[in-house]
């Protein structure tokens, strides 16, 4: 086990089958990603789509966070699904249930403008599903950067709930 892998608390709540984690990575129309600037956490909901083995990720093509990623490429990433939080009729009865896979990683820039056209349909077709494959103009490419995540470990934690197939 790495220096960032740690057996998970609650092992009832752990999601080991990749086929499952796939599933949820290859839904998620929104991630958290987080990164270091310096000494100073930085954290920023970015649109995504997965290809079956990366997570896709897009930005403007300035900014505080490829300044940190040009920096510093590692990143921690967050998607989560089926988020419900339970009441009752005391605090302690306050409860959620959720599905949430969290990996650690590091991004690379697509730099092949064939390739960052491909990226940008996968994270098109994820975010809005039924959109037809987009042709996008060398120009349009320029004002956009694509970031791909490379995970070196994921885990899935299902609380509550089982995750859909």
């Amino acid at each position: 086990m790495g220096a960032t892998e740690r057996p998970m608390r609650r092992i009832e709540c752990e999601v080991t089958d990749t086929a499952v984690i796939r599933r949820i990575l290859g839904r998620a129309a929104l991630c958290r990603v987080a990164m270091v600037d310096g000494s100073e956490p930085y954290l920023v909901p970015m649109n995504c789509g997965w290809d079956g083995e990366h997570l896709l990720l897009h930005a403007a093509t300035q900014g505080r966070k490829l300044d940190i990623l040009r920096a510093d490429p590692h990143v921690c990433v967050e998607v989560d699904e089926d988020i419900q939080i339970v009441t009752g009729a005391t605090g302690e009865e306050c409860a959620a249930t959720y599905v949430t896979v969290i990996g650690t990683g590091t991004v690379s820039f697509v730099l092949d403008p064939r390739a960052k056209a491909r990226d940008l349909n996968v994270i098109l077709r994820q975010c809005h599903p039924g959109v037809p494959e987009e042709v996008f103009p060398a120009e349009a490419l320029s004002r956009v950067v694509v970031l791909e995540v490379q995970f070196d470990h994921l885990t899935c934690k299902a609380k509550g709930i089982t995750p859909r197939p």
